[in-house]
């Protein structure tokens, strides 16, 4: 894959899974989400630097992928679209994907055969030396940035996120400021109309998650906090838990003091933003495609659903599930979801409320015999972080065998290393299975006979039956401004 332009990092949910889809649809294995084989030849000795000096090795990366603040006005979101299309195989296709990053939507539009194009992606601005605790300072810095990058481009949103929780290590250089699409770039909509048959279908993934924010402007916001460990109260209010976390990290603050939030607004990494339906919508009325909207609130309910239709998939051509793959924020490899016949369960984090969601999946289905585990590690005993003790007890819900993919147990949540050794441990997995007896297949299928297609219908009427019960819709868009009236799946 080539180099991202400067302006879109790589180590951010809409990189990293675009990259990995688009690795599924050219029938590659995604291994590596920095995409740099040097780095990832590092990343062992990186593992192995004492404590202090691995957090400031990750800073130091981090603050490489960022822009400096005098470019913001120059944010090519143009070239920074061309490259995510790009990832994609040429070719042409029943349906897309566009709207929210997604992990269990990544694994549905690998099995569909289908391209996504994310409506949020994520800018860092480099900041050297600053003070994750002082919300005051990056408020008022942010705001020209903010200013730049809104004149740079009218057709954006622009969402300064603010997380001295989960995001502690990378704030200490860099800044965040997540861009969402309020009209398609060019490259999008030439993409979706060189890539789209005539009657298609564009499915909208609406995650409906929203955030107390600060409006800053017709077109920007500054968000405080984010959807993990922490709840929206403890990040403007405080409480016991923020106040110990502040003196484990050495701050004399008792308590965060963002600027007052004034409304809500789309999350700013997981929220889809609704501006976008109206050119969607003109674009989908030009070329008599269907607009299907995947809504849900909660991120993690459609990994309950994506999970779910899997099974029924993998049942419908007689193979029985027994494996589990769990894949955390950005570490995932859909095709080898696909090669082993795994179910997917995608964790939004490494958090004690993903942990609970996985739990509830675990105890709702049938045992699997071999479940294989990721984990992200962001490099902090952030507040909610679930510990590794816990992240055992759910491995230990499979009958035969429950594991670790490519985590060392000891060093997380500092396990920088997992990055990339999660793609290798991954690929054993599937070179072992290749030369075992194959995965757990039904009577009329030998092994190795190819998982039929996952066709539309299907996919879009076990979607809507199995999210019922979990927060997911799915269902067609009536085109409001066009005058079309299209029935409900």
């Amino acid at each position: 894959m080539s180099k991202p332009p400067p302006g879109i990092a790589r180590f951010d949910s809409a990189a990293a899974m675009a990259q990995a889809l688009a690795s599924a649809l050219r029938g590659e294995p995604f291994a590596s989400p920095s995409q740099s084989p040097l780095l990832d030849r590092l990343m062992p000795a990186i593992n192995a630097l004492p404590k202090r000096q691995r957090e400031w090795t990750y800073i130091v990366g981090g603050m490489s992928e960022g822009i400096g603040p005098g470019d913001a006005g120059r944010l090519d979101i143009e070239r920074i679209a061309e490259w995510i299309t790009g990832l994609y195989p040429r070719g042409s296709a029943g349906c897309a994907f566009v709207g929210s990053s997604n992990g269990a939507m990544i694994h549905l539009a690998a099995a569909l055969g289908a391209p996504w194009l994310p409506q949020t992606f994520l800018c860092p601005v480099r900041a050297p030396f600053s003070d994750p605790d002082d919300v005051e300072h990056s408020f008022k810095a942010g705001g020209r940035i903010v200013e730049a990058m809104l004149a740079a481009d009218s057709r954006i949103a622009v969402h300064q996120m603010h997380d001295p929780n989960q995001d502690r290590l990378m704030l200490h250089s860099i800044r965040y400021f997540r861009i969402k699409h309020r009209r398609l770039p060019l490259a999008y909509r030439e993409f979706l109309l060189g890539t789209l048959e005539r009657g298609a279908t564009l499915y909208v993934v609406n995650c409906t998650r929203d955030w107390p924010v600060t409006s800053t402007g017709d077109r920007s916001y500054f968000q405080f906090g984010a959807t993990g460990g922490a709840t929206e109260s403890e990040y403007l209010q405080g409480g016991e838990r923020v106040r110990a976390f502040l003196e484990r990290e050495g701050s004399a603050r008792m308590r965060w003091e963002p600027p007052p939030p004034d409304t809500r607004a789309p999350e700013a990494e997981w929220g889809f933003d609704a501006a976008l339906y109206e050119e969607l919508e003109r674009l989908a009325a030009g070329m008599d495609w269907r607009i299907v909207e995947i809504r849900f609130r909660e991120p993690e309910a459609l990994s309950f659903a994506a999970a779910r239709v899997y099974r029924r998939w993998y049942e419908d051509a007689d193979i029985e599930p027994r494996h589990l793959l769990v894949d955390s924020f950005m570490l995932m490899d859909p095709l080898t979801t696909l090669k082993l016949q795994a179910l997917p369960f995608w964790l939004l984090f490494n958090v004690e409320p993903s942990a609970d969601a996985l739990q509830r999946f675990l105890e709702d289905e049938p045992a699997f015999e071999t479940i294989d585990m990721m984990l992200f590690s962001h490099g902090v005993q952030s507040i909610g972080l679930a510990p590794i003790s816990r992240w055992r007890a759910l491995l230990d819900y499979a009958a035969g065998t429950g594991r670790f993919a490519g985590v060392d147990p000891e060093r997380y949540p500092r396990d920088f290393a997992t990055f990339s050794r999660f793609g290798q441990a991954l690929a054993q997995l599937g070179s072992h299975m290749d030369s075992q007896t194959g995965p757990q297949w039904g009577p009329h299928l030998p092994p190795q006979t190819p998982l039929p297609a996952l066709d539309q219908d299907r996919f879009e009427t076990w979607l809507a039956r199995y999210g019922e019960s979990v927060g997911v819709q799915c269902a067609e868009r009536a085109m409001r401004h066009l005058g079309h009236n299209h029935d409900h799946v």
